[in-house]
This record gives C-alpha cells, sequence and structure tokens, in this order.
C-alpha cells in the first residue's frame, strides 16, 4: 500500500507530514541513522515537533507541499 502525503514541512532536518488532520513523523534516513513513521504526541493547544510545542498557528504557517510518497506493507501473509 503507498501513502501520500501532500503538505506537510521539514524542521530540524526532518521531515513531517499531515494524513487526516493528524501530524506524522515521516520515514527517513539522516546520516546512518533511520527514523521510522510516528504520530506525534498532541497537547491542548498543538503537536510536540522534535521535542517543542508547536501551536496550530504556528504549524499552519510552517506547512507547505512536499510531496512524499510512503510503502508499507500490510498482508495477512506477513507476520508484522
Amino acid at each position: 500500500m503507498i501513502i501520500r502525503y501532500k503538505y506537510g514541512f521539514d524542521f530540524n532536518g526532518i521531515l513531517y507530514g499531515w494524513k487526516d488532520k493528524i501530524l506524522y513523523r515521516l520515514p527517513q534516513m539522516i546520516d546512518k541513522r533511520f527514523y521510522p513513521l510516528k504520530e506525534c504526541g498532541k497537547w491542548t493547544n498543538g503537536y510536540i515537533v522534535g521535542r517543542m510545542r508547536k501551536s496550530h498557528k504556528q504549524l499552519e504557517y510552517m506547512t507547505n507541499f512536499i510531496n512524499f510518497e510512503h510503502q508499507q506493507i500490510k498482508d495477512k501473509d506477513c507476520p508484522f
């Protein structure tokens, strides 16, 4: 299954994307370290992005067009 992320932003070299009004850290390799797909934590006024709290208004101004595709395997035959 291919999941497409149209909108998102780059924060401190890490790519974030919006899907169904939920913010995700997108999978990527930075140097020799792999960052998997992860849902960002929420707080009352926004989300926690890179250990910093960002309000909805700040995230709105940071968001732009990213066009990122992520392939995810979901099948009964696979053990994961």
